[in-house]
């Protein structure tokens, strides 16, 4: 450590056995080196614990400790939850494919016109057909009759 001497411009090396001893609380430090300015130690500012502080402090703790454990339990919860709620949709999920694939097999068109020749009679067109216009005057005097009908 570097100190200066009382000199005017020289630096002492001093040895640590020569160094002053700062943390002294009782009676007056003496410089084991002459020469040189002694500081003095700062007062010490004893702080007490008072009881009223110590028991907020563990209600305080204990109150953290509560809502730490119950934030666990929720989690907890939700996990079951959402474990339970993607269990549900996988079924959910298995049951609309079964679905889809019994409305496409009945829909298919090879089923339908097995079942219009057998059970109905139908049998497909030996031609194709023909399209044709209806003239706006049939149309209004159609659906006039119809009117009529439905009274």
């Amino acid at each position: 450590m570097w100190e200066r001497s009382g000199h005017k411009s020289s630096a002492v090396r001093v040895p640590d056995e020569h160094r002053e001893q700062r943390y002294i609380f009782n009676g007056e430090p003496s410089p084991t080196v002459s020469g040189y300015v002694v500081r003095q130690n700062r007062r010490t500012i004893h702080r007490r614990m008072s009881t009223f502080n110590i028991i907020l402090a563990l209600f305080v703790l204990g109150i953290g400790i509560v809502f730490y454990i119950d934030n666990i339990i929720v989690v907890n919860q939700l996990v079951v939850d959402v474990n339970a709620l993607q269990g549900k949709y996988q079924r959910q999920m298995e049951t609309n494919a079964a679905l889809q694939a019994e409305v496409n097999r009945k829909a298919s068109l090879e089923r339908i016109g097995k079942i219009a020749s057998e059970s109905l009679g139908m049998q497909y067109a030996q031609e194709q057909p023909e399209w044709f216009t209806v003239d706006p005057d049939l149309q209004e005097r159609a659906e006039k009759t119809r009117r009529e009908l439905e009274k």
